[in-house]
């Protein structure tokens, strides 16, 4: 799918990754999450992780709160190691005129799916192997869609 955080297509998987900074009796803390690939991951669990175990501890509050987070971070980290990693020639998708074209026949399958709780990963790839184009491509379809419903209802 689509990375919710340097927008390329490639594998993804949910997490959440959080920050403590402690300062005596101030916190100062930073969270990311949602589907990220496996790069993402990688680059967010080093820099969070690191920084809670060098400055998380320095506070009242972050002493408690900072043990709890690199567990987090470190099980969360875990779950991802056998992702597979980011494809070498991995690019945000592109919605191009040939695509929507493509897609255009299985609009209505596609939205009743997701309206009806279908999970957009699932349906994304499905629809993607019946008009020949990537995952990512329907998902920006959807995105046009439901951006052009919000302009006319406006």
């Amino acid at each position: 799918m689509i990375c919710q955080n340097c927008g390329i297509e490639a594998p993804t998987k949910y997490v959440a990754f959080y920050q403590n900074i402690g300062a005596l009796v101030v916190r100062f803390s930073r969270s990311i999450e949602g589907e990220l690939c496996k790069s993402c991951i990688h680059r967010y669990f080093w820099s969070y992780t690191g920084v809670n175990c060098t400055l998380g501890w320095w506070g009242y509050i972050s002493l408690v709160v900072t043990p709890f987070f690199i567990l987090n971070n470190t099980f969360r980290y875990a779950m991802c190691l056998t992702m597979p990693p980011v494809p070498q020639d991995a690019t945000a998708p592109e919605l191009t005129d040939e695509a929507i074209d493509k897609i255009q026949p299985y609009a209505n399958e596609l939205i009743g799916r997701v309206n009806e709780g279908g999970k957009l990963k699932e349906v994304a790839e499905d629809i993607a192997l019946l008009a020949n184009v990537t995952p990512g491509q329907v998902v920006r379809f959807l995105q046009a869609v439901i951006a052009a419903q919000e302009r006319r209802n406006s």
